[in-house]
Parts: structure tokens; sequence; C-alpha cells
């Protein structure tokens, strides 16, 4: 088990940063990001296994460790001394940069190290960068993140800039406010092979209807986001309506969620494409089928996304009844049948949460056929993620993040 040390015992001493090498340096400022700009832990997807060179390992900040990084993320002397050790480093460097183009005294000549301009150009965006988060938004608990995705032969490129906010005083309602890596995974899945989840070219005229996209539990919007930017560069979509609705119900997530849709979708969205629309709104899955539905949440839905939203035992059976009402149902006009896309983590302390999936959604195969049209889990596919995000000086470094992927829709013979 490794402990995890604060910047003032894991940084090199601020008096002695100019005898530190590249390489040490580097490290620090790695250490840095990991403490206050995390990546979003389990989002990256298992493919081929590069093998690790020269011994070297990637240092992670460890899961297990959460309640003691917090706490050293949100100490203020920490971060006041972080702040004064980047302040010292960049410094330095541009001691360093002045030095190289000098003629008269060179690094050498004072004992210094002398790395290339290159490294040292490294160091100062990487330095300059952590500066900004830790006297900035980051002192309020807040991170900015910009995600990538693209499509496998690089032709498609979504971008997307989210902000994640505190918890109310830790309310297990607000966890929407941070992004998880279930949503990461669901959008890069989306992003890769659209067609998989009902984003395909089967009707490309310009009278065919509305395309109608909801996210359950949008959170802080990273789903609902990439869907509309990816429609927004699909050539078959250019000229069809699209609209995309992403719904929340704690407060202080919709209103990160409305900022989040702001920050990214420009005033001059409509005018480059008018058919295509995003929207928020309140949603409460436990009321939904005994209160009057709002305008945007009146018509039935082609593709209705959710990732990570399944973490307490009703969850399962709201979800159902608020599907039955949102979901479009098939009919002869329908080339690609509407589906729910839910990606949910195989949490340990959930095992009972995520298996009220497979309870509520029975399997196709278990259906009366003769019986009403109902619901079913049509496929169900294993995700393995490394868990990445952490960082750690010891060992522990295979941990794996594991979802489920479960495409839900209606089945009955008759239809």
């Amino acid at each position: 088990m490794s402990v995890l040390c604060p910047p003032t015992t894991y940084l090199p001493p601020i008096a002695k940063i100019a005898s530190f090498s590249v390489a040490q340096l580097l490290d620090a400022l790695t250490y840095l990001q990991s403490l206050y700009h995390p990546e979003v832990r389990g989002s990256r997807r298992k493919r081929v296994q590069v093998p690790v060179s020269n011994g070297e390992q990637k240092l992670r900040l460890r899961h297990e460790d959460d309640s003691e990084l917090q706490a050293i993320r949100s100490d203020a002397f920490e971060r006041s001394y972080s702040i004064r050790w980047l302040t010292t480093l960049i410094a330095q460097l541009e001691v360093w940069q002045d030095l190289s183009h000098s003629e008269e005294v060179s690094l050498d000549d004072l004992g210094m190290p002398s790395p290339s301009l290159a490294y040292t150009e490294i160091l100062v965006q990487q330095a300059a960068s952590l500066l900004a988060i830790c006297a900035g938004v980051a002192a309020a608990g807040m991170i900015t993140r910009n995600f990538v995705f693209g499509s496998i032969d690089g032709q498609r490129r979504v971008e997307a800039q989210l902000t994640d906010i505190p918890l109310d005083n830790n309310d297990y309602g607000s966890v929407g406010a941070q992004t998880w890596g279930g949503a990461c995974v669901l959008a890069e899945m989306i992003v890769e092979d659209p067609e998989r989840f009902g984003l395909d070219s089967t009707s490309q005229s310009p009278e065919s209807r509305r395309l109608n996209v909801l996210e359950l539990g949008a959170g802080t919007g990273l789903v609902s986001l990439v869907v509309m930017k990816l429609l927004d560069v699909l050539p078959y979509f250019n000229h069809r309506e699209v609209h995309v609705v992403a719904t929340d119900f704690h407060p202080s997530v919709l209103a990160n969620l409305r900022s989040n849709v702001d920050a990214n979708v420009s005033s001059t969205h409509n005018q480059i494409t008018s058919t295509h629309s995003i929207t928020t709104h309140f949603l409460d899955w436990s009321s939904f089928s005994t209160t009057p539905r709002p305008g945007c949440l009146s018509y039935p839905f082609d593709v209705v996304l959710g990732a990570d939203i399944i973490y307490e035992a009703q969850h399962a059976v709201w979800i159902r009844d608020c599907l039955r009402g949102l979901v479009r149902r098939p009919s002869d006009s329908t080339r690609s049948p509407a589906a729910f896309h839910l990606v949910i983590p195989l949490r340990p302390t959930h095992t009972f949460e995520s298996d009220t999936v497979e309870s509520v959604f029975l399997q196709a195969c278990d259906v009366d056929p003769n019986g009403d049209a109902d619901l079913v889990i049509l496929s169900k596919e294993y995700i393995t993620c490394d868990a990445y995000g952490d960082y750690t000086r010891g060992q522990g470094l295979d941990e794996d993040v594991e979802y489920v992927y479960y495409k839900i829709g209606w089945f009955n013979a008759r239809l």
C-alpha cells in the first residue's frame, strides 16, 4: 500500500528547484496535474496493451485513497504551497530560457542542468497551466476538462469542454455535478460507431422526420453535447431536424448542465445548423407518470441515453416507467428501431443496484411473444477500462474498472 504524499512532502524543495533534472520536474508536474486536474477515472477502454519500456511506470493517484486525496486537494495550505512552488519554477525556467540565448554565460558555466529549449517550453506550458488551475476555479473545488473523441479511422473528431462542480454538502443526489467514467465510455462509443446507436443514414432525404434524442441523468452534459456536436458534423444530418434534450433532477446539477451547454453551443450555432437544437430540462423519474409533461418531453424519442445512472435500488423501476412513455414504439415507417442505451459501472459496493436492471428489464428470450409489448434487454456487453486518473508511488497499477452496456428496446412478435 503506497502512502499518498502532500505537495509539501512530494515536490522538490523550492530553494533547490534549479538543481533538479527535467525528468524530476516533469514528474512533479505530473503529480500536481493528477492532484488538482485529474483525469476522469475509468474512462479509457482497454484495447491493445502497450508494454512499458525501460521499467518506467506512469504514476497515478490511487483511487482507494480517495478520502485522503480529497483532504489534500482541499487543503488551502497545500494549494498555497503548490502555487508558490509553480511560481518559483516558472521564474527559474525563464532564467534558463534567457541563459540558453546568452552568448556570455551558459548553464554549464554555472554548474546547472541544461535542459533543451524544447523541454523548457514544455515545462513552462505545463507549469503555467497548473498555476492557473490552482489559483483559479480549482481553488473553489471546480475542475474544467477538455474532452476529445474521434472515430477509429480519424474521419470524425468531437471536442467538448466541461466544468465539474463540488457536491452539495456531500448530498448523494448531486453526484451528477461531476463527470464519471461511464459518460466518457458511452460518448466515445457513440463517436466511434454512430450507426450502432441509431444515428445512421437510413433516412437521408431532407423531408425525413425529426430525430429526437434524450439523455436521462445527463449530469455535466458530456454525452448530450458529444451527440449534438457529432450530428453537426455527420453529412447525412446536415438537412435533417435534430432535437437533443438533456435532463437531470438536482438543482445544482441542472444549473451546471445548462452552463456547460451554453459554454459549448455558441450563439451562432443555430445560424450554422438551423435544424439542430439542444435543450436542458428538469426530470423527476419517480413522478414522471403522474405529472404533466413539458413540451420538450411530449413527443417520442428515437434514441435515449444513460450513463452511470443506476445507484439506488428503485432507479431501474423509475427509469423503465419513464421509458415506456418516452421511447418511440416500432412502426412500419421506422427503419431504425428506437432504443435505450445504458452504460453502468459494476461497482462492488452497488451490486444489488446494478442487478436490478436485469430484474426490471427481462431478456428478449424470456418474454412471452404473445404478451403485450414491453421493453427488454436486446443486447448486453461488458467493457473493461484502465482505472487511470490515479497516482501512486507503489504497487496496484493494474486496477481495472468494469462497465456493462445494455441496449434496451421494444419487443413483441406482433409489432
